[in-house]
């Protein structure tokens, strides 16, 4: 072989040697690349509660080929993280979860992370309400309101939150609270949850959405275990062989105590875990030996589960009470069951201010027939934008000829004479389109107007401030509409005391009752009644009463039409020193001129703000709407008269 074909033979061998090298390497890098992903399972029994959806670090050596040994030298074996699976406590370890209290808002603001990853695993909640439950009056006197929420998660994280707390502090209910229960995606269930909701809007303004009661997945369900009725005693018992203690000590106790009891704690907290307990073993989720997975989405396959069952009050035979015989049912519908009867459930307990009668949120609201926007624009001769109207105003431009129109969609007016005023901008609130929707919830299909600063209040404002108003008027459903009401009660009740403008008490009322003609009305009826039929003595006194009042002589002849007269009377009669309860507001704030009555009308929509908190207010709302402008317009000296 010649010296050039022994080189060529050479370099051809380095060469393949070098792209046979290459090409190894390549394929284990892609390999390498593609290593199956492992799953590290979590022995159950060793699984900590709650259970966290964390990622498990999982390490995996790799060992090379002796011939890439050099080259890799240098990297490193990588960690790899997985999901860890979701394991379902046993209705045991989820009872023998301890309740933590919250009074504060910096304990809420501590425990409410833990809530927070429990609901990301499965969105349900566990809730009860607790109040004072001896005839539905609390031990201060008022009406009995709720005083303990009881919410749990399926991990058994029990919180009560003493809502009295709050009330007595005049604190704001933390707003992370307030979302989670009017939160659509997580379900809140339990035994006549739905009703609880309702205290919870009268006393607190709290809205509680997505409730499921429990009887109903009992009932669905048709378990042939289910038969000593449909009580959240009678339902653990059956379902989850667990005893819950129902005694009247315990049930009747002071909620509103300052501390409460560990009996109270255990009590309220065992209410709200065998709710979540029953409510995964009802739909099946509960499981001894294997995991189970959150893939997907939970809320959804949840939610799918209770199909037809979400925010329905329930109506079954009977009230969740354990059934009784015949007999016994007879008797209950003769006298109905208080909290001293040992038949009567914890959800039964009569409320005086309802005359035992408990409405659905928002009954006794009239909702509008017809949008309020139609967003319909006026336009100056020389085409600049003025503001938004209606059409019945604005084809009253057409019909009088002092208009024209100048589209259909959207339907623009251009008037044919000059307007008073013009706006500043064209970023006025006035010039925006507005979405016939509540601003809070975003419910479309039902809505009724809302006076952000309450009329009471707004009709003593200075006619300066009474124009263009439209902007403190918005657009409420029913449901939210009664609870924005509820704040609003709880605002006047400060500024009644801030200012000494009392509310419905006797220096706080228009008219006031006349004792004395009270008694000769009362007088000349019994004489009209009962006549020759009372003794001559008492009929004597009843004429002299009657005379004396009519400056009549005692020698007069008391008739028939004098009689009728007496018995007509109007025991009523107007309270001099009567000044209303909004009148006596806006007179402090007037006081300090026009800043004062801005003042009070940024406070009001500033209430407004951090109570509903909005979704979906119009663009351009704010709670300094106007005062810029009226300040320059006026000046902050303006003299103020009051209507």
């Amino acid at each position: 072989m010649s010296h050039r074909g022994t080189l060529t033979a050479v370099i051809t061998t380095v060469l393949g040697a070098t792209l046979g090298g290459l090409l190894i390497w390549r394929v284990y890098r892609t390999k390498r690349k593609k290593l199956p992903s492992v799953q590290k399972v979590v022995d159950p029994v060793e699984a900590p509660l709650p259970v966290e959806k964390d990622f498990t670090s999982v390490e995996y050596r790799c060992t090379q080929p002796p011939f890439l040994e050099k080259e890799l030298r240098a990297v490193e074996c990588q960690t790899i993280r997985l999901p860890r699976l979701v394991q379902i406590p046993s209705s045991e370890q989820l009872l023998a979860v301890k309740p933590l209290m919250v009074s504060t808002e910096e304990d809420w603001q501590q425990l409410w992370p833990q809530m927070q990853e429990d609901l990301s695993v499965y969105p349900v909640l566990g809730l009860d309400c607790e109040w004072v439950k001896t005839n539905a009056v609390s031990v201060k006197g008022r009406a009995a309101a709720v005083s303990l929420l009881q919410m749990a998660t399926y991990s058994g994280l029990c919180i009560l939150v003493r809502l009295q707390a709050f009330r007595s502090a005049q604190q704001p209910v933390p707003l992370s609270l307030m979302e989670v229960l009017r939160d659509p995606h997580i379900l809140k269930v339990g035994v006549g949850c739905y009703e609880d909701g309702k205290r919870l809007t009268r006393d607190y303004g709290l809205s509680l959405s997505c409730t499921v009661d429990l009887r109903y997945l009992a009932l669905r369900q048709r378990l042939t275990t289910v038969n000593n009725g449909l009580s959240l005693k009678s339902l653990a018992a059956d379902l989850l062989n667990v005893c819950l203690d129902k005694s009247l000590e315990l049930r009747c106790s002071d909620w509103e105590a300052d501390h409460l009891s560990l009996e109270q704690m255990t009590y309220a907290a065992r209410d709200a875990q065998v709710s979540i307990a029953l409510f995964l073993r009802l739909l099946g989720l509960i499981s001894e030996t294997s995991p189970v997975s959150s893939s997907g989405s939970p809320y959804s396959e949840l939610a799918a589960r209770c199909q037809g069952l979400v925010d329905v009050p329930f109506r079954g035979r009977g009230d969740g009470d354990d059934r009784a015989n015949d007999g016994e049912r007879r008797r209950k519908m003769r006298r109905p069951p208080t909290a001293d009867s040992p038949e009567s459930g914890d959800q039964q307990v009569p409320d005086p201010r309802r005359n035992n009668k408990r409405k659905p949120l928002g009954v006794g609201y009239s909702a509008r027939k017809s949008p309020l926007y139609d967003n319909c624009f006026l336009h100056a001769p020389d085409d600049q934008p003025l503001c938004t109207c209606d059409k019945k105003k604005a084809k009253w431009y057409l019909d009088k000829g002092i208009g024209v129109l100048q589209s259909e969609d959207p339907f623009v007016v251009r008037l044919l004479f000059e307007p008073s005023g013009r706006p500043d901008s064209q970023q006025d609130y006035y010039l925006t389109a507005k979405d016939n929707l509540c601003v809070v919830c975003g419910k479309a299909d039902s809505y009724i107007r809302k006076n952000i600063v309450p009329h009471e209040y707004r009709r003593h404002f200075p006619i300066e401030m009474k124009d263009h108003n439209s902007h403190d008027i918005l657009l409420l459903c029913t449901s939210c509409h009664a609870a924005c009401n509820v704040h609003d009660s709880f605002l006047k009740q400060q500024l009644a005391e801030e200012f000494a403008a009392p509310q419905g008490c006797e220096e706080g009322v228009r008219l006031l009752e006349d004792s004395d003609r009270r008694r000769v009305r009362s007088a000349a009826r019994a004489l009209l009644s009962a006549g020759e039929g009372l003794p001559e003595q008492r009929r004597e006194e009843l004429q002299v009463l009657i005379k004396s009042f009519l400056n009549m002589n005692e020698e007069q002849e008391l008739t028939y039409e004098a009689l009728q007269q007496a018995a007509n009377l109007e025991t009523r009669i107007f309270n001099e020193a009567y000044v209303p309860h909004g009148l006596k507001v806006v007179q402090a704030h007037a006081k300090q001129g026009l800043q004062g009555l801005m003042d009070l009308e940024r406070r009001w929509r500033q209430h407004f703000l951090r109570t509903m908190q909005p979704r979906s207010l119009p663009p351009l709302w704010s709670v300094s709407h106007n005062h810029s402008k009226l300040l320059r317009k006026y000046g902050a000296d303006l003299p103020i008269k009051l209507n």
